[in-house]
């Protein structure tokens, strides 16, 4: 009797197992149906392949990327140069509307940028960007006391972020930045032209077309021939 009890529970542990398997493997099927089959990444701009983000960020700063061949990250960097000053200068004028309108908001580091080829996520540490959209909203309000000093935080920014990523700045940031756009002027309609004076045609001297005549007194005083 005590053999067989044995063995009876010892079929009921062994069926207790099997049936806990059965329920983890179960519940592990319906857990993977109600997730979406993770796809493949897919990129805008073909020209940068995988290379968006912070990925594309370090690449460009000289961090090694695996699968990412070092010249390719070279032959790439002329083509960066625009999506960088894209980032900078949205990043600009937002503060720059937020400050006019006295708000304050905390920019985000990443950002979609159109390109030739479609768009491109953007990313920039978010320090620097904080000190571009800051500078943008002290701009909408500030003085000519306040201009040198806001000169001097956009050029170090935006000198540092191309020194990061090892491209060359020709024109300070400040000089296209730093310019308040005149309300109504639109910039896509062409300058007005100068109206140019004609100039006057020039005068001939005036010519005595007459036929000259023969003075009567010198016909007179003149002698006879015999």
């Amino acid at each position: 009797m005590s053999n067989f009890f044995q063995l009876f529970v010892a079929w009921g542990v062994l069926l207790l197992v099997l049936l806990c398997f059965y329920l983890i493997d179960k519940v592990n099927t319906i857990y993977r149906n109600q997730i979406p089959a993770e796809l493949p990444p897919t990129y805008s701009d073909g020209l940068f392949g995988e290379l968006s983000g912070k990925k594309l960020w370090d690449a460009m700063s000289g961090i090694p990327i695996a699968g990412v061949d070092p010249q390719t990250v070279l032959n790439l960097k002329p083509h960066y140069e625009p999506v960088l000053r894209q980032h900078i200068e949205q990043t600009f004028w937002e503060g720059y509307h937020a400050g006019k309108q006295g708000q304050s908001h905390q920019p985000s580091n990443k950002k979609m940028i159109p390109t030739p080829r479609g768009s491109l996520e953007s990313w920039m540490p978010l320090h620097h960007l904080t000190s571009l959209y800051q500078a943008g909203a002290e701009f909408a309000n500030a003085g000519e006391e306040d201009l040198l000093r806001l000169q001097q935080t956009v050029d170090q920014i935006t000198a540092m972020l191309y020194a990061r990523t090892s491209l060359v700045l020709e024109v300070p940031y400040s000089k296209s930045l730093l310019v308040r756009p005149e309300p109504g002027l639109n910039q896509d309609s062409p300058a007005p032209e100068t109206e140019v004076p004609a100039l006057a045609a020039p005068q001939e001297p005036e010519m005595d077309l007459a036929p000259s005549l023969p003075d009567a007194e010198a016909l007179q005083a003149k002698p006879a021939h015999a």
